[in-house]
Formats: structure tokens, C-alpha cells, sequence
């Protein structure tokens, strides 16, 4: 009888427990309440079994549209997929995005298909174009690129048009054809990336996914990475893949940079173990700096821990020591970020100080101010260029990071303490201010011409309007058009 009742008397204070951790955890929530998912849509299309013989089979398109669609609704799009599209599914699955996109904060549209360039416009081709023998047939059932283009392209938010599609013509030279693809008529705050440069054609690929599409599955998932950063290393990366032949190709006129994953937080634990695991491998170690040459130190440990998430490090064993769970539970969440920090900060003396710490380095010391560079311009701090001198540019974007991070300011000189902490930080700490362009000044149209205007132009500024504050510098992490035409 006693056996039997003692748990019944555990449960009234296991449920008080569990209310009480409960209502700590509400008010957490409600006092950093998590940030609202925007709703982003993405139109994927691909396009292989062509009916006609004259436009050849692509086996991987379908497997781009595809593969893609998977890693779209990962990154929180809402994803509408087209596979094989004829005439009227090309349409209706349009309209389907049409009804959907008043309600979008940013729209994605990717092709991947028959493509041709007439007359300087673009046609996306479906599976039941006949027999492209003549321009009026080809373009009586092909989907014009700027009408889709116009069609979702609006000034308060971002489109997004990736264009794997740049095949052969199938009508040949003449008639007012051409190879590949022609640059389009952007839309307002659009970003339109071909698979190669205007004029040239693309390859299909002998793997499971095109050039093309295997370099932008490969980056369009790393956390943090804008997209005119992942465009370089997409452009890259295909140019590699192909030997030369490919180059990836883009235009824009965005307002605003836009990252696939600005939203993730990761956890400094992770970071902190992923760095250990990389740097007990050899191998690893080598790509990681490599990989630093051309990102932040998080993207580049991100990137590198993706290819050991299934290999195991021992942890050095010893008799004494207690299991890794107990010791994880026994420590509080502050304990465990400055134990994250610590192993973090011994890692970095080895790999951006090397293994003698205490003598002094230029070049350490540059790579090391390089590296913190990096990562202020990761968390939004750092808008200029990235060189390694830290001067007055580099301590205002410190200064800036401990102003919003509420951090009594440490140092203002680089550490390895320092790079530690930044490494561990996620998301956009410094949030840069829009800056809306003045009006231009209107000219009387009847105004005479006059040789000397000197006099007349200073009177002019003398009587302009109160100074605006000033811009902050330009962003000159990601250029917006890279590659592209303005």
C-alpha cells in the first residue's frame, strides 16, 4: 500500500514543477517574443520531357525544380512547384501564384528549361511547344520573361528570377535569333540571375543537377549569407564546374540587401563544438582556411561543419572525468556560453594567432583585425572595406556592436577575446537606417544659358535647404548587381 501511494503524492509536485518552469517560460517568450515569419513565395518550374524532336530532352531540369522546392520550404518560402508544364499549366500555375503574391514580402521565381532569345526578348518554352520551325510558332505558345517579370515585380517588395535556361536555339542562327539568353528590362527592386552571361549557353550537366543549380543548392542554405554573397560564390563555383565554360551571370535594382536566412539563430554551443571538431581534423582545418579567405568566420565554420556532421571526434577520454550530459546539465545557460567562449577562444589562439601567442606578428595581427572585420560586417557593424587596418572606421563599427548588444565596452583594440565573441553572435546586431534620397531640385526650363555661374550657383547653396544628417558609409560587403548592368 505505501509503494503504492508514495507516487501519488510525487504528482501534485511534479505539476507544480512543471507550471511553474512553464510560466518562466512564457514570460521569457513574451519578453523576447520570436520574430514574425514573413511570408515569402517561390514559383519553381523545370521543365525535361519536351514533345517536340527538335527541342532536346534535359533530364535534369525537373531534378533542379525539385531538389530546389526542398530547399525553399526549408528556408521558410512558400513553395509552388511545376514539373514538365505544358501551355496551360505554365498558366494556370501563374495564376495560382498570382492570387497568392499580395500577401508576399518577397517573391522567388526559378526556371530551369528550353530558353531561347528572339528579336532580344526572352521565351521560356513548355513541354508542348510544336515543332519550332518558324518564329510564330515558337512564340504563339512560349511564356514571355518580361511579362513575368511585370507581372510580379512591385516596388514594395523583392523579386527574385533565377534562370537555368540559357540552352541552344533551336531555330538556329538568323530570323532574329540568337544563342542563350538576352538581358531583360529589370522591374523595381528586382534581381534577375542567369546561369551564364547574356549570349552564351549553358550546359545541362551529367549529374544529378546542372551546373548551375548544384553551386546555388550548395550556398543557398548558409546562414547569413546575403545574396549578392552567395551569387559570388555560386558565379564561382559554376565557373569551376565547368571549366571556364559558365559563368553566372546577374542585374538587379534592389533597395535592400536580402539574406535567404537572416532569421537563424545559431546556438553558441554548436558553434563552439563545431569549431572544436573542425580543428581536431586536419583536413577540416585546411578548408576552414581556405574557406576564410572569402567569409566571416561563422559562414566559413557553418559551410566547413556541414561536411563533418556525420563524421565522429573522439573526445579524449579519462577515467576521472564525469559524462559529458552531466556536465552539461550542471552548468547554467550563462555558464555554458562562456564555456562555448572559452573553448572557442583557445581554439582561434591556435588558428588565427598560431602556436606561439606571445610573440608579436604583423601579419597575425592584420589577420587577426581582418577576421573581426569580417565578422562586425556579418552582424550589420562594418560597412567599409575589409583590409586588416583597424583604424577609426573599424572602432565606430565596435563601438556601434556594443551600443546594441548593451555591452560595456571591453577593448577597442582586436583580441582573440573579441573574435571570440563576435563568432558567437548571430543575426543582424546593427540595424542600418534607410536613407531616403532628397528630390531633385526642379529647373526653370526658361532659365538663359550663362558662361559664368559661379556666383549664381554658391548663392544657391547658400540658400539651400538644413543640412540632413549624414549618410552612413556605403555597403561595400555585397554589392547589389554584381556582374550586372544599371
Amino acid at each position: 500500500m505505501t509503494h503504492c501511494l508514495r507516487p501519488l503524492f510525487r504528482i501534485p509536485l511534479i505539476l507544480l514543477l512543471v507550471l511553474l518552469g512553464s510560466a518562466g517560460t512564457r514570460a521569457a517568450v513574451e519578453q523576447n517574443p520570436p520574430p514574425q515569419p514573413r511570408n515569402r513565395l517561390a514559383i519553381v518550374i523545370g521543365n525535361s520531357n519536351y514533345q517536340s524532336p527538335r527541342l532536346e530532352h534535359l533530364a535534369n531540369a525537373t531534378n533542379d525544380a525539385i531538389r530546389l522546392s526542398e530547399s525553399l520550404k526549408r528556408l521558410n518560402f512558400e513553395v509552388l512547384t511545376g514539373t514538365d508544364l505544358s501551355t496551360e499549366g505554365f498558366a494556370k500555375l501563374l495564376q495560382d501564384a498570382d492570387a497568392r503574391s499580395p500577401r508576399a514580402s518577397a517573391v522567388l521565381i526559378f526556371y530551369a528549361g528550353h530558353g531561347v532569345q528572339l528579336n532580344g526578348e526572352n521565351y521560356l518554352l513548355s513541354v508542348d511547344t510544336p515543332d519550332p520551325d518558324n518564329l510564330e510558332k515558337l512564340t504563339g505558345s512560349a511564356i514571355k520573361l518580361n511579362d513575368v517579370i511585370a507581372r510580379f515585380a512591385r516596388r514594395d517588395r523583392q523579386t527574385f528570377i533565377f534562370l537555368d535556361a540559357c540552352r541552344n536555339n533551336p531555330l538556329g542562327s538568323g530570323a532574329g535569333a540568337g544563342n542563350g539568353l538576352a538581358q531583360v528590362e529589370v522591374g523595381e527592386n528586382t534581381f534577375v540571375a542567369f546561369a551564364t552571361q547574356p549570349g552564351n549557353v549553358t550546359a545541362d550537366g551529367g549529374g544529378e543537377n546542372s551546373p548551375f543549380t548544384t553551386a546555388l543548392l550548395k550556398n543557398v542554405e548558409i546562414p547569413g549569407l546575403s545574396i549578392s554573397d552567395m551569387m559570388i560564390r555560386v558565379r564561382n563555383e559554376t565557373e569551376a564546374l565547368t571549366v571556364g565554360r559558365q559563368v553566372p551571370w546577374d542585374q538587379s535594382n534592389l533597395r535592400e540587401q536580402f539574406y535567404f536566412t537572416e532569421q537563424q539563430v545559431l546556438d553558441p554551443q554548436q558553434l563552439s563544438a563545431s569549431l572544436s571538431r573542425i580543428l581536431a581534423d586536419p583536413t577540416a582545418k585546411k578548408r576552414l582556411q581556405v574557406e576564410l579567405a572569402s567569409n566571416d568566420l561563422q559562414t566559413a565554420v557553418v559551410i566547413v561543419g556541414q561536411t563533418l556532421r556525420s563524421v565522429e571526434i573522439p573526445a579524449p577520454s579519462s577515467s576521472l572525468a564525469e559524462p559529458v550530459g552531466t556536465q552539461v546539465a550542471n552548468l547554467s545557460p550563462t555558464d555554458r556560453v562562456e564555456d562555448a567562449r572559452q573553448s572557442v577562444v583557445s581554439g582561434l589562439e591556435t588558428l588565427i594567432v598560431g602556436a606561439s601567442a606571445g610573440v608579436a606578428n604583423k601579419d597575425k595581427t592584420a589577420d587577426l583585425a581582418r577576421n573581426i572585420q569580417t565578422e562586425l560586417r556579418r552582424l550589420g557593424c562594418y560597412r567599409m572595406q575589409i583590409d586588416g587596418d583597424w583604424g577609426t572606421g573599424s572602432i565606430r563599427a565596435l563601438t556601434d556592436y556594443y551600443k546594441n548588444t548593451k555591452q560595456v565596452a571591453a577593448t577597442s583594440e582586436p583580441s582573440v577575446g573579441l573574435l571570440g565573441d563576435l563568432f558567437l553572435r548571430s543575426g543582424r546586431i546593427c540595424k542600418q537606417p534607410v536613407i531616403v534620397k532628397a528630390k531633385p531640385a526642379k529647373i526653370a526650363s526658361d532659365a538663359a544659358p550663362s558662361r559664368n555661374t559661379s556666383g549664381s550657383m554658391k548663392a544657391k547653396r547658400s540658400q539651400a535647404a538644413p543640412r540632413r544628417p549624414a549618410a552612413p558609409p556605403p555597403d561595400i560587403s555585397g554589392g547589389i548587381g554584381i556582374g550586372g548592368v544599371f
